[in-house]
C-alpha cells in the first residue's frame, strides 16, 4: 500500500458544508472514482480518510488536505486529481496528489487572508477600519475569552499572532498567521470578534486559509 495526501481548494457554497459533511462527500467521490483504495474492514466496510486539520465553517481555503492508502503500489497518483474532480462538487477542486512528507502532528501554524468590513457600511470607513485595527494590534494585550477542553477561559491573544502584514487594496484585508494543530489551535474569528467588541459594531470577515505550516516552518506537504 501506498499513503496518498490529496491537496484541494474548498470554496464559494462549499465553504459553508461542515467538516462531517465534507468527510461524507469526500468519500462518496472516491466511491464514485472507482478508485482502489484501503477501507476499514467488517460487516459495513469504508473508505478509510483522515483530514490533517479540520477547517472551521465559513472559512474558504486553498490548502486543505486528505490522506489515503491507494492498494496499488503502481497506481497514477498524476490522474487521481482529475478522477476525483470529475465527481466532486462545484467548490471543492483536487489540486494535486502525492506521497506524503509530514505527519499532521508536524503543524505547527495557518495563514489565513482576511477581508474585513462593517456589517454597516455608515458605521465606518474603510480608512478608519484599517487605522483602528493597526492601533488595536499594537495594543499591550488582547484579552479574549476561548472555550477550552476545561470550559471558558480568559487568554490574552497578543503572543499568538505570528505574523500581521496588511494587503494593499481598497478593501481592509490582511494576512494573518496563528497557531494550528491538535496542540494549540487560534482561531482567527477569536481576533476579529475582539476588535468588533472593542469598536462596538459588527464585522463581516472573509477568511481564507492560504497556507499550512510546520514546526520547522516548511509548508506542509
Amino acid at each position: 500500500m501506498k499513503n496518498v495526501r490529496v491537496f484541494y481548494r474548498k470554496f464559494g457554497p462549499c465553504k459553508y458544508i461542515s467538516h462531517l459533511d465534507t468527510n461524507r462527500v469526500m468519500i462518496r467521490a472516491i466511491g464514485k472514482s472507482r478508485l482502489n483504495i484501503w477501507r476499514t474492514e467488517g460487516f459495513n466496510q469504508h473508505a478509510y480518510i483522515t483530514f490533517a486539520l479540520p477547517l472551521s465553517l465559513g472559512f474558504a481555503s486553498e490548502c486543505e488536505s486528505m490522506d489515503f492508502r491507494v492498494l496499488d503500489d503502481n497506481e497514477d497518483l498524476s490522474a487521481i486529481p482529475d478522477r476525483l474532480n470529475a465527481c466532486l462538487p462545484d467548490g471543492i477542486r483536487v489540486l494535486r496528489c502525492a506521497e506524503s512528507v509530514h505527519k499532521p502532528a508536524d503543524i505547527d501554524s495557518s495563514l489565513y487572508t482576511v477581508n474585513l468590513e462593517p456589517m454597516n457600511e455608515n458605521d465606518i470607513s474603510n480608512k478608519e477600519l484599517s487605522e483602528k485595527l493597526n492601533a488595536f494590534l499594537a495594543s499591550p494585550e488582547i484579552i479574549v475569552e476561548k472555550k477550552t477542553k476545561k470550559g471558558m477561559k480568559n487568554i490574552d491573544l497578543k503572543p499568538y499572532i505570528l505574523s500581521f502584514e496588511p494587503r494593499e487594496g481598497d478593501r481592509v484585508s490582511f494576512d494573518l498567521k496563528l497557531p494550528a494543530g491538535s496542540t494549540l489551535n487560534i482561531n482567527p474569528n477569536l481576533l476579529i470578534g475582539a476588535f468588533a467588541d472593542h469598536l462596538g459594531i459588527e464585522l463581516y470577515a472573509d477568511i481564507t486559509r492560504a497556507s499550512i505550516y510546520t514546526k520547522g516552518g516548511e509548508e506542509f506537504a
